[in-house]
């Protein structure tokens, strides 16, 4: 009965059982170092203050229950049993937990990073193999929330114009007040209308900096670049569900031996594939070992990248685009300076698009350094261009040339319309770019890459099925990086969390 009288009053510690994931959760982050978190705090005003393995307990725990919003995690703290006995009965309000959120973004990361270290030394995380995926995930701005160099201008100046009123109608109260209650009025604090539209205004320029930033890196672009006003930071991506929207762009790294994230990253923009080597790099700085085996899909699969991954002696498991020829092809001819008979003419390898002979259907002679086309003739070295590649490295490509396509009974087939010899170039990838197609080529490495799409992909699905993220909570790329890197902390606790409990039921029912 509700009110019947207890004469022995419980404690929080016996309504949590002793396996209960919340226990082992509290386990794992009391063995952590909270140095640097401890470093920030101020302890000589105000109240005694909250131990930062509490408030980052508290708010890794929310997120495993799907529990985001500094309110929730307010009302769990005093309604919830595993909430109330993690922070040992501790009322804490929500806007302790948001200005904690953003405030220890260095800590985190270590904290992240310190995770990841106790599963190494469990030996569930190996990065003999790490998988690479990035995803969608909305900003905190409306979809409809967006608009151009031009409209910002107009709505700008609107806004000034207004401001430039209200300032003046604010100085004329402050005047009268003054002269009625003498200089006892504060001149130094805005109305609060006005500092509302202060705070507009600020939002507006900043928007305007990010639409007119980006009309001029895309000058031949014939409609003017829109930005999200109200978080101008991120961008217009297309979205799976269709259409386009303000989004962002997570990227997270994977061990393939224990599925935990080993790297996190989000970009306001979508250029996952130069992400690779930066990847590769925090990782090795942060567990003093780098991957084995990489493996994402074709989007990372740039010359750059994987001549970078070759170099550091990382195995690339990406589709590159270009898959091998059979063994038996026709095309793989014994001395290549002999012609494909006529009667395989019509499987060689052709472009879908317009039909003409695809390059896969030209042998290069890597002793000779020359191309040998179907019909038997060689292709020299014509000529060496490079081109630009944005941001990236320049590429440098070798072009080769048929010396005479007059008489050849391909030459239909063969050339573009209007040139008189075929030509068939490749830049300094090429060698790693084959190699790659091979190796996808073999049982192993696409029994290998079928792997990636588990591995990269879970965690995604995780993180937005089991802990609602599917749209930021905060604002700009600094705060939303640092949301997402919560999540993925939230990410391995669980995992690690799950392992350490199956560890110790073994250990229990291990037989004497």
């Amino acid at each position: 009965p509700r009110d019947q009288i207890l004469l022995f009053r419980e404690t929080l510690g016996d309504r949590i059982p002793a396996d209960h994931s919340v226990r082992l959760m509290a386990e794992i982050l009391d063995a952590l170092d909270w140095s640097s978190w401890e470093r920030r705090y101020v302890l000589v005003a105000g109240q005694p203050p909250i131990h930062p393995r509490i408030m980052a307990g508290a708010i890794l725990y929310g997120l495993t229950h799907g529990l985001r919003s500094s309110r929730r995690l307010e009302w769990a703290c005093g309604h919830a049993v595993d909430f109330m006995w993690l922070v040992e009965g501790r009322t804490i309000d929500h806007s302790t937990f948001c200005g904690f959120r953003t405030r220890f973004k260095k800590e985190l990361k270590d904290l992240f990073h310190q995770i990841g270290r106790v599963a190494m030394g469990m030996g569930l995380l190996s990065l003999n193999q790490t998988a690479l995926d990035g995803t969608r995930v909305k900003a905190n701005s409306s979809r409809s929330g967006t608009a151009s160099a031009a409209t910002l201008a107009e709505r700008l100046a609107a806004l000034d114009e207004q401001i430039d009123r209200m300032m003046a109608e604010a100085d004329e109260a402050d005047q009268r007040d003054q002269d009625l209650f003498g200089d006892c009025v504060s001149v130094t604090t805005l109305p609060r209308e006005l500092s509302d539209v202060k705070r507009r205004q600020a939002r507006l320029r900043q928007a305007l900096e990010a639409a007119q930033a980006a009309d001029a890196s895309h000058p031949n672009r014939r409609r003017a670049s829109k930005v999200p006003v109200a978080d101008p930071e991120s961008a217009i991506m297309p979205n799976k569900e269709g259409g386009y929207a303000p989004n962002y762009n997570p990227v997270a790294a994977v061990d393939g031996a224990s599925g935990m994230i080993v790297d996190a990253d989000v970009l306001n923009e979508m250029t996952e594939g130069e992400r690779v080597i930066p990847t590769v790099e925090r990782v090795e700085a942060a567990f003093g070992k780098k991957p084995e085996q990489f493996l994402a899909d074709s989007t990372f699969a740039t010359g750059g990248n994987l001549s970078a991954l070759a170099a550091r002696e990382i195995e690339a498991v990406m589709p590159v685009g270009q898959k091998p020829l059979p063994e038996d092809h026709p095309v793989r001819r014994a001395d290549p300076s002999v012609p494909v008979p006529e009667e395989d003419w019509s499987k060689l390898p052709r472009r879908a698009q317009t039909g003409q002979l695809d390059r896969a259907a030209f042998v290069y002679d890597a002793g000779r350094d020359v191309y040998w086309c179907p019909a038997g003739r060689a292709l020299p070295l014509f000529q060496t261009k490079t081109k630009e590649r944005g941001t990236s490295e320049s590429s440098v490509y070798r072009v080769y040339q048929c010396s005479s396509c007059a008489g050849c009974g391909l030459a239909a087939a063969c050339l573009a319309k209007g040139s008189a010899r075929r030509t068939v170039s490749h830049d300094q990838h090429d060698g790693v770019r084959r190699a790659a197609a091979a190796r996808m080529n073999t049982p192993r490495g696409q029994a290998t890459y079928a792997r990636r799409a588990h591995l990269a992909e879970t965690p995604n699905a995780v993180i937005k099925q089991v802990m609602g993220l599917r749209q930021f909570l905060h604002r700009g790329l600094e705060k939303v990086r640092t949301e997402w890197l919560w999540a993925c902390t939230a990410f391995n606790l669980r995992k690690l969390v799950k392992a350490r409990g199956i560890l110790r039921a073994a250990v229990r029912f291990e037989p004497a």
